[in-house]
């Protein structure tokens, strides 16, 4: 799967752009403030339909003006595919594939997948719990169809438990509905729960495998899964009973707070490296190096899942690695369509250059350079 073409019409700071690119390597280059990155956001965006630096989508259009369109046209091995987006301030995005408009996620052509890892943008490590859950739901909807539907029933019986909590603080005799939620939020969460420990499961060999390659740090990396409805070890089989007691407990802080305080929608991820929990002690180096290694990962468990490579965004990441591994970014990973941006288009061996698309960005306009 490969991107072929791009269309913008005001996002970011491109009044208007149309670019066709290689299967291979793709390398944007340019000052900084010319729009790099905001090239690669759009890529990600038509791709996982998720902005990458803001959660407002508005932000994404072009300033003092109240819309933006992105159109993507994907090589698939089910042949061409076309993805439309509009934004429009005060209204939700409208999305069409092939002619089609597309209500939810889901009904999106499941190939299409973009990865993207900026140095600057240590949020998956050092960030909020959130940035961190919101990581590892994206990847598993993509990868489990069910899994997605699994959150928006689960968010919504949350959002039902959280009101009648409030409710409760006013009239006691409301206690008896809280069963009828509880049950299913025990069931859901536990879907969840079990969906993502098994996606981790299987990551954190990745992890690994990368943090060591770039790193060169053989200290003990791990990843593990920070639980609020418990702690100790349990089978699967018990993790239902297990959450139904942890919401039973939690049920006088959850009245005083009007909030649920356990479930899914609370964890996280710890990473230890030699004992040291990385999301407050680590450098920023070991931080940047961890990202990298988990976007990798990522990458890779789509393409073994699925057996489609998705698409790799690198907002200029090669000046976190020394020229091997530049290389092998570059020129190894041939089986993906890669996206490269530089502010020094001489730290990229000529040899390499001329086996991909070179194109320099000045004052969001985009021109071939060779």
């Amino acid at each position: 799967m490969h991107l072929e073409k791009i269309r913008l019409f005001n996002f970011r700071n491109f009044k208007e752009l149309e670019a066709d690119f290689s299967k291979g390597l793709n390398i944007f280059f340019g000052d900084n403030a010319q729009g790099k990155t905001n090239l690669l956001e759009a890529i990600y965006f038509l791709c996982n339909l998720k902005p990458v630096r803001t959660n407002k989508e508005q932000h994404l259009i072009f300033f003092e003006e109240e819309k933006a369109y992105l159109k993507g046209v994907f090589s698939t091995f089910f042949g061409s595919v076309d993805r439309e987006i509009w934004l429009n301030l005060g209204d939700k995005k409208k999305v069409r594939e092939c002619g089609v408009e597309k209500k939810r996620f889901s009904e999106l052509f499941w190939q299409i997948h973009a990865v993207f890892f900026s140095p600057d943008d240590l949020s998956l490590v050092k960030g909020k719990p959130s940035e961190r859950r919101r990581f590892l739901d994206l990847i598993i909807s993509r990868l489990r169809p069910k899994y997605g539907r699994y959150l928006a029933e689960y968010n919504r019986a949350l959002f039902q438990r959280n009101i009648l909590l409030k409710q409760l603080k006013h009239n006691r005799t409301l206690i008896s509905a809280l069963e009828v939620w509880d049950e299913q939020i025990s069931e859901l969460g536990t879907a969840i729960l079990k969906t993502r420990m098994d996606f981790l499961e299987k990551l954190y060999p990745w992890v690994k495998k990368y943090y060591l390659y770039f790193s060169r740090d053989e200290r003990q990396l791990e990843l593990n899964y920070e639980n609020t409805c418990f702690t100790e070890k349990i089978l699967p089989d018990s993790f239902r009973e297990a959450y139904a007691l942890a919401l039973r407990k939690s049920l006088p802080h959850d009245l005083e707070s009007g909030f649920t305080q356990v479930g899914p929608h609370r964890d996280d991820l710890q990473f230890l490296l030699g004992g040291r929990d990385l999301r407050y002690f680590g450098s920023q180096g070991e931080q940047r190096t961890l990202c990298l290694s988990i976007k990798f990962a990522e990458m890779r468990m789509f393409f073994e899942v699925t057996g489609i490579s998705p698409i790799l965004l690198l907002d200029d990441a090669l000046s976190e690695l020394d020229k091997y591994r530049r290389k092998w970014i570059l020129e190894e990973n041939k089986e993906w369509q890669v996206f490269v941006t530089t502010s020094d288009i001489s730290a990229i061996p000529d040899d390499i250059l001329k086996k991909g698309s070179v194109f320099r960005i000045e004052a969001g306009t985009l021109g071939r350079w060779f």
